[in-house]
Parts: structure tokens; sequence; C-alpha cells
């Protein structure tokens, strides 16, 4: 057992900082509690510590302290790669003020050959690396497990035979998914994105276990990658396309070499580990009912990140109920054609069926997830999303503009999320039944590569219209919980994801003072540095244009 500077936790791999030709730091943008909890930490983690030539310690982003690393306590400026895994696009200010407050340069064209390589990856950073290109030396585009091991070997190589930055800068481009900016430029030739074809080879798992996340004690397993959910504003079935799967006796042969207790951190208390089985689509994986199964048969405790509604069978929810409290659906519209319409082939009647059947197992909570603010008026008058579509609108919104437009889609929203809700809740919490059911709906949000990457975002103050809706109507609903969002929030979001190079000023404005970050957000967006408010018919080329999914 090890237990670091600040965390304890229970360490699945042999790691060692020491011993090694070359040093790395894999630095998750959020607080360690959050950067245990994401799958991607710990797979790359196991990557770069278990390579021949290089070290790996890790660290995350504390409020207000300075970034160490958790082994050693050592600055960024010390190691000879500083790599960041970025999910979410929000994480990019995160990672701008670690570099910022170090004497690495901020900017790559300004770093020389004493200053470590600045390396990035994540799903959010591969699908439009164009908003971090000026501060990143390489980024991997798509998968680790395919790009990380050669790029590894190359850097320790070149490093050894004395190659300049620059010369090693120039080689790395060979690399699958490698995009190096100082090199290539904004508009490079296609780069492929990068995938592995067998999950078994190296399956994504928990490098180490703590009792200090959601996740409490939870050995994090990713089952299968990929998504066959057709959601027209979602980049997961685009960027993690084809469905893989872990087979399923690799799955419960990597479960068996668990401890069955394993201290808690509280005095001498001890616990035994769950299983968390995860995936952009989960119950996808073709065999999940049996791994379930099979899990609870050998006396796991089990539990799944969100699963496809259209995928849930009572056997399915029977196994889970046994060890996990909260079923989590994601039916993102509450009217069912417009579920459809967003690539959702949900029916409410399944939808309910799922609901009835966790309550009778007595699952005590329930979440939901939505999204709304969506605006165009193609969602609403159109039979495709095609630019140039013809639309005709629904009465409800004919001849409506601006505010009246937008107040008029908010409570069809609100409303129809409500209405889905209380009809969710007649069969979850039957009189006299508790439970909670959690209610989050997120705005939308363009996202690179998708049908709905040029689609407007709400304004800002239509958002918290919005907003302020949904909390009152929902608020009627007994036992229902609804999660509040922030519209400036969520503008600033889309500006990471839909941004280019020219937004690097603002970005750093923002690191260095998080008090104007609101109205910086808004400066940017009515200058024009980013046209979210609009639709975005684009003639010239995306930000994105050059990444091939």
């Amino acid at each position: 057992m090890s237990k670091t500077t600040t965390h304890f936790e229970v360490p699945l791999v042999e790691m060692s900082p020491f011993g090694k030709d070359y040093r790395s730091v894999l630095v998750f943008p959020e607080p360690y509690s959050i950067a245990s909890s994401n799958l991607a930490f710990h797979q790359i983690y196991r990557i770069l510590g278990q390579h021949a030539a290089w070290s790996c310690e890790r660290a995350a982003i504390e409020p207000n302290e300075r970034v160490l690393s958790l082994e050693t306590g050592k600055p960024l400026e010390e190691f000879d790669i500083v790599a960041f895994t970025v999910p979410f696009e929000l994480g990019y200010l995160n990672v701008i003020k670690a570099l910022d407050e170090c004497p690495i340069p901020l900017y790559a064209r300004d770093r020389t050959d004493q200053d470590p390589l600045v390396i990035m990856g994540g799903i959010a950073a591969a699908a439009n690396p164009a908003v971090m290109a000026p501060f990143v030396d390489i980024f991997l585009l798509g998968e680790g497990e395919a790009s990380l091991p050669p790029l590894l070997d190359l850097l320790a190589k070149r490093r050894n035979e004395g190659y300049t930055r620059l010369s090693i800068l120039e080689e790395a481009v060979q690399i699958v998914g490698a995009y190096v900016p100082l090199i290539q430029g904004e508009q490079p030739a296609p780069i492929q994105y990068a995938r592995v074809d067998d999950m078994d080879e190296f399956p994504p798992c928990s490098a180490w276990l703590t009792g200090e996340t959601e996740f409490d004690n939870t050995f994090l397993f990713e089952i299968s990658r990929g998504c066959p959910c057709g959601c027209r504003f979602c980049m997961i079935r685009l960027s993690q396309k084809p469905l893989r799967a872990v087979a399923v006796d690799r799955i419960l042969e990597l479960v068996d070499r668990l401890p069955r207790q394993i201290p808690s951190g509280r005095e001498a208390e001890t616990v035994q580990p769950k299983v968390g089985l995860v995936g952009a689509a989960v119950a996808s994986h073709p065999d999940f009912e049996e791994i379930c199964r099979r899990l609870r048969e050998k006396g796991w405790g089990i539990t799944a990140s969100a699963i496809e509604i259209d995928k849930v069978t009572d056997g399915m929810l029977d196994l889970l109920a046994e060890s996990q409290k909260t079923l989590t659906l994601a039916p993102e519209r509450g009217i069912e054609a417009e579920r459809y319409r967003l690539g959702k082939k949900i029916s409410d009647d399944h939808l309910l069926k799922v609901a009835q059947r966790a309550s009778e197992l007595g699952m005590p909570r329930l979440k939901m997830y939505f999204v709304g603010g969506l605006i165009a008026p193609e969602f609403y008058g159109s039979d495709t999303d095609r630019p140039g579509a013809e639309i005709n609108l629904p009465e409800w919104l004919e001849g409506l503009e601006d505010d009246d437009y937008y107040d008029a889609i908010f409570h069809h929203e609100a409303e129809s999320v409500a209405n889905l809700v209380e009809r969710v809740a007649e069969v979850y919490q039957p009189k006299g039944k508790t439970g909670t059911i959690g209610v989050t709906c997120s705005p939308f949000i363009p996202k690179p590569h998708t049908p709905w990457s040029n689609w407007p975002m709400a304004p800002e103050n239509g958002l918290k219209r919005l907003d302020k809706i949904l909390k009152k109507r929902l608020g009627k609903i007994p036992r229902a919980r609804y999660r509040t969002f922030s519209g400036w929030e969520s503008h600033l979001q889309g500006l990471l994801s839909q941004g280019d190079q020219n937004l690097a000023p603002s970005l750093l404005e923002m690191t260095r003072h998080p008090e104007r970050i609101r109205p910086l957000v808004r400066e940017a967006i009515n200058s024009g540095v980013v046209d979210l408010l609009e639709k975005r018919w684009m003639t010239s080329p995306s930000p994105w244009n050059f990444v091939k999914l």
C-alpha cells in the first residue's frame, strides 16, 4: 500500500518514479478527486510509467495550489515531458494556468532545448486542437494506446542521440495521430485519428484505488469503446468508431487480480472494492448482461455508467440493483419524436418500463439527463439538418422573432421535460414509495465534426431564462431534484469547442484575471473572435478540418 503526499491510495500496478532514463509527469486539469475518477488518466499513466525508458509521475490541479507531482513533489519544469490529458474543453484554462505559473515558456514557439516537451491528448483536444495549438508542442489525436508508445520510443531514441528539440518535433509528425503545430501549421495535410483495433491487448482499467472520489474504491474498467447511437450533437460515435469490446474472459481475468479487501484510508477499516463498468455505450457490449452475471457470481459489487435506455433489460437491472443504488438514463428530450429527431431512438413506453422496474427493485435514485437550448429552426421545422433545407415551423413558433421565439422554445422544452419527469415519477415513485429523480438539462453546445457543429447556441440571457423556467416547473414535482446550469459557462465551453488559434490571447486573459472571466467571454463572442450565436454554414475550412475521424 502507498500514501502520496496528501492522498491515500492502493496501487494496482508497480511503478517507480526512479531508475529510468527520462522522466514524465501526467497532469489532469482538475483536482485529484476528479482526476482519479477519469479512466484515461489511469490508462495514460500506465502507458507512460511502464515504458522501458520513461518514468511517470502524476499531478492534479488543485485550487490555489502550485502544481507539483504527487509522487515526489517536483514542479513541472523538472520533467522531460509534461503531458496533459483533457477530456473536457473547460480544462484548457487550467492547463494554461499551470504552464503560466511555472518557468516553462507559455507559448510553444518560445521553448528551447532546455524546456520540457508539452504533449496533450484527450477527446476534447483531439476534436479541435486549434484552440490550444499555440501552447502545445505535440498533440496526440485519438486513442493514446495507439499513438503514445511509438512517440515515447521516438523521443527516448532521439534524445539519447542528442537530437535538438526542433529535429525531434520535425520527426514526431510521422507518428500516427500526431499533430505538431509549430511544424505543420494551422491547416496541415489530413491527420488520421489514431485507434486501437484490439481492446484485449491493453484494456483500459484503474491503475490505483482510492476512496477520495465519487467512485469510492471502485475498479473502473472500460469494457467497450464506441457508441452505436446516432445522436446528432455528440461526436463519440464518430471519434470512437467502430464499437470495440473487451472479451468477457479478459475482463474477468483482470478483475480476479484485485485484492478482495483493501484499507479504506479510515483508521483500520477495510472495504471490498467494487467493479465499475465504463463505456460511452456500456450496455452495447455484446455480452454486457453475462459480464454482470459472472461478476456477481464471483461476489463482486458492480456499478455501471449511464446505460442506453433501449438496451436495458429486466435481467440487466436485476443484476445491477444488487449493488448499485442509482440508475442513470439519458433520454435527452422530453418528447419522443424530438428524441428520434436528434438520433436517440427511445420510446416513452420503454423508458417508463425501465423506471418502473428500477422502482420494483428498490433502486432509490434515478438520474435523467436532457439537452436544452436547441434554437435552430431546422430542429423544429425541417425533415433534414442539411444546409439550406426548407423550413416549415410549427404553429407555436410561426411568426415569432428574437426573445419571443426563444421564450416559446424554452417554455416548450421545460414543459416537455417536466411532463416526462412527471410520467416517470408516477411509475418510479408510486404512492407510499420513496425515491428521488435527479434532473440535469445541459445547454446545447455545437461540437466539432458533428452534423450540428454549425448550429447556433442560445444567447446567454436566454439560457438564464431557460434555467429559471426549468427550476420553477420541476420544483413542482415532489422529490424531483433539478440541477441548475450556468449560461455564461456554457458559452465559455462553446468558445473552447469552436475556437481557433486567435482565441489564445483571450484565454490567457481569462486565466490571469479570473475575476473578469464573464465579461471576457462575452467580449470574445461579441467581437466575433468566435461566432456562437449565428448559424455558421462555413464557406472556409473549420479549425478542425484536418482531423480525420
